[in-house]
């Protein structure tokens, strides 16, 4: 009998590496990329609701011979009926026969992986002696990358933001609750916008809010970042410029400048610009990077239910 192995949040939670390997595994996959080590196409999607989505994210990864596709779906509206915003499944499989391994929970995944995406460009990009931190919008990325900025530097000073003001309590009593959005924002030299992402969005956020010296990282796309705030960035880079591109054709990004390159490349490049914009819209290799990591261990620890195919 054919079986693949299936892994709950909880058990996926429990097998992912700490931070500071996430950050090694999310530089490496990066870099794997800008070295055309890895075949990532464009993630389709279909859209069955309003600011809704489904993506399929496959994504092969060359030099550890890992073959995983992620079916993500994320609803804003959710929050509402008190489901999560982001779901999904990853499925690991064989790239020998092609037969699949395994399937396991993808919202923890997308969770770690994403804040760990920022934390690489966070310890690449930030300003020498970096202490403040923004977080606007305060559900599941607003509480990772709290975590991930504490790792990152123990006396870090966040101010957050979120439409819904008790949310800001979730990302820890350390964490200054602020009236306004631009006032979380003022001084920031690490900016995170975890806002939902939607169509049409109309940006708020320009030069005016933003310091001299700065990394931001606007994970909710066009969400909150306007155009005119990433024209003024001395580097601005994507993770998959490719991708970027894809979905300027869908609407978003309007009037944002091009891409200087990868997040891959930009990691390579000398000097220490003051002002970075780094636009993780979300790969399927760090999925799969990550996805990998859990299926050894769990299978080390004989964790998981077989299922018949």
């Amino acid at each position: 009998m054919i079986t693949l192995l299936h892994l709950s949040r909880e058990e996926v939670a429990g097998f992912l590496p700490d931070i500071p390997e996430q950050l090694e595994l999310v530089e490496r996959t990066y870099r794997s990329l800008a070295a055309g080590r890895v075949e990532l196409p464009p993630k389709p999607g279909v859209h069955p609701r309003q600011d809704s989505f489904v993506h399929a994210m496959p994504a092969y990864l060359m030099d550890e011979d890992v073959v995983a596709l992620k079916w993500v779906a994320g609803y804003p509206a959710n929050k509402e009926r008190g489901l999560p915003y982001i779901t999904g499944l990853i499925v690991l499989n064989d790239p020998e026969t092609g037969l699949p391994l395994v399937v396991m929970d993808g919202a923890e995944i997308t969770a770690a992986r994403t804040a760990a995406a920022s934390g690489v460009c966070v310890r690449r990009f930030a300003p020498d002696g970096w202490r403040r931190a923004a977080i606007l919008g305060c559900g599941e990325q607003g509480r990772f990358h709290a975590r991930l900025l504490r790792a990152l530097e123990p006396d870090v000073r966040i101010s957050a933001w979120d439409p819904h003001p008790e949310r800001v309590q979730l990302l820890g009593e350390d964490v200054e609750a602020a009236d306004r959005w631009e006032d979380a924002v003022a001084g920031a030299e690490v900016v995170v916008t975890a806002g939902p992402i939607v169509e049409n969005p109309t940006p708020p956020l320009g030069p005016e809010h933003l310091g001299e010296r700065w990394v931001a990282l606007p994970i909710d796309f066009d969400f909150y970042f306007g155009a005119e705030a990433v024209a003024i960035a001395d580097l601005f880079l994507a993770d998959d410029v490719e991708q970027f591109e894809y979905y300027r054709g869908l609407g978003h990004f309007q009037g944002w400048p091009e891409p200087a390159g990868s997040v891959g490349q930009g990691l390579a490049r000398d000097g220490a610009p003051e002002r970075v914009v780094c636009c993780n819209l979300g790969i399927g290799a760090l999925d799969a990077a990550f996805a990998h990591v859990v299926l050894e261990r769990a299978r080390a620890a004989g964790a998981g239910r077989e299922l018949p195919l």
